[in-house]
């Protein structure tokens, strides 16, 4: 029987948790082979980088190029700011330029000085011989062909409207003619 072997006093105590702690995990994929755990690890920040790019560049094709326009337009405007001094007297070119190109809602002068802008897209209108009058003063669509397809009944209307007040004009220029 051997006798089991003494510790010297010099010799340090380890533990279980630090010899864990010295030791490297040693990661295996499916084969059976070792995996470098640091190239792993850096192989993954640069596919989460180059994800995150991808994202970004999405992100500013996502965007118009209208609004990107702006933005530098923007920029400009601002660098031209920085060189300009602070104070901004009654010469200054540019900040007249601004303010004669404001529009103001009260300005009575705008109506003789600019010319009327149309707003928005305009809806087309009949263009074609004159049509014939209705009771409610309605234009007829732009796709009218001109043809009048009722049943006479707007003619009529407008015809005895027309005998009731010429019959009131005769009675009174009867009754007006000794006066």
């Amino acid at each position: 029987m051997k006798k089991p072997e003494r510790r010297k006093a010099s010799e340090p105590v380890v533990t279980a948790e630090e010899m864990a702690q010295m030791q490297e995990t040693v990661y295996r994929d499916a084969s059976g082979r070792k995996i470098d755990a640091k190239a792993a690890r850096a192989e993954a920040a640069r596919k989460k980088r180059e994800q995150e790019e991808k994202e970004a560049q999405k992100m500013e094709w996502g965007k118009g190029l209208v609004q990107r326009e702006e933005k530098e337009k923007m920029k400009a405007e601002l660098e031209q700011l920085k060189n300009r001094p602070f104070a901004r007297g009654a010469d200054d070119q540019d900040l007249n330029e601004e303010q004669k190109a404001k529009e103001l809602w009260n300005d009575p002068a705008t109506a003789f000085l600019t010319k009327k802008k149309s707003k928005g897209p305009r809806r087309p209108e009949y263009s074609g011989p004159p049509p014939p009058p209705n009771r409610f003063g309605i234009k007829p669509g732009y796709r009218w062909d001109g043809v009048d397809r009722g049943n006479g009944f707007e003619k009529k209307l407008f015809q005895s409207r027309n005998a009731s007040k010429r019959t009131q004009l005769e009675s009174y220029q009867w009754r007006a003619e000794d006066m």
